[in-house]
C-alpha cells in the first residue's frame, strides 16, 4: 500500500504536490537560469577572456595575467634557446605546446556553450553532459591551481619550482575557475 503522502523537493511532507514550497515549474526556472548563466560565463571566459590574450597563436602574449609582457618572454626564450641545454629548450617547448593546447580546448568548451545556448534547452538532461564536461574540468583544475597557488598547503604543498610571488599572481585563478564550478 503506498503512502497517503509524498516528500515534496525540500524534504517537506506534502499530500498534493501543489503544497510543496517550490513548484515543478519554479525549479525548471531556476534549472534554466543556473544552466544559461553557466553557459554564458563559460563561453565570455573561454571565448572573450582566455583568447584574448592571443596565446593562441604565440604563446607568449599569454603571459601578460602573471605581468610578464610578449616582448620580455621573447627575449626569456630567446635566451634559453642561445644559452640552454637541450633539457631546457624541451621543457619550454613543452610548456608552450601545453599552453596552446588548452587555448584550443578552451575554445571547443566555449564553443560547446554557445552551441548550447542558441540550440539546446538549458537546464534540462539535453545540456546535462555538457555541464558534467565543465564541472569536472572546473573541479580539477580548481585543486590544481590552488596547489600551485600554495593555499592547499600542508595538505597538498605547491611544487617547489612555484616561488611566493609566483604562487600570489595565480590566486585570481581561483576566483576565476572557482566560479565556474560553482555553476
Amino acid at each position: 500500500i503506498a503512502p497517503a503522502c509524498s516528500v515534496s523537493a525540500l524534504g517537506r511532507r506534502s499530500s498534493d504536490s501543489s503544497d510543496s514550497i517550490l513548484s515543478h515549474d519554479s525549479v525548471m526556472s531556476l534549472a534554466r537560469s543556473i544552466s544559461t548563466l553557466a553557459f554564458v560565463v563559460s563561453a565570455v571566459v573561454h571565448l572573450g577572456l582566455v583568447q584574448s590574450a592571443g596565446g593562441l597563436l604565440d604563446s607568449c602574449n599569454a603571459f601578460g595575467f602573471v605581468g610578464v609582457s610578449a616582448e620580455e618572454c621573447h627575449a626569456i626564450t630567446t635566451s634559453v634557446q642561445r644559452t640552454g641545454g637541450q633539457a631546457e629548450k624541451d621543457m619550454l617547448a613543452l610548456a608552450f605546446a601545453a599552453m596552446r593546447g588548452e587555448c584550443c580546448q578552451f575554445i571547443g568548451m566555449g564553443a560547446g556553450s554557445v552551441y548550447a545556448l542558441l540550440f539546446l534547452s538549458k537546464g534540462t538532461d539535453e545540456v546535462a553532459v555538457i555541464h558534467f564536461m565543465h564541472s569536472v574540468w572546473a573541479c580539477i583544475v580548481q585543486v590544481v591551481n590552488s596547489q600551485n597557488a600554495g593555499v592547499l598547503f600542508p595538505f597538498l604543498p605547491a611544487a617547489p619550482e612555484y616561488d611566493p610571488l609566483s604562487q600570489g599572481k595565480l590566486k585570481p585563478f581561483l576566483l576565476l575557475v572557482g566560479c565556474q564550478a560553482v555553476l
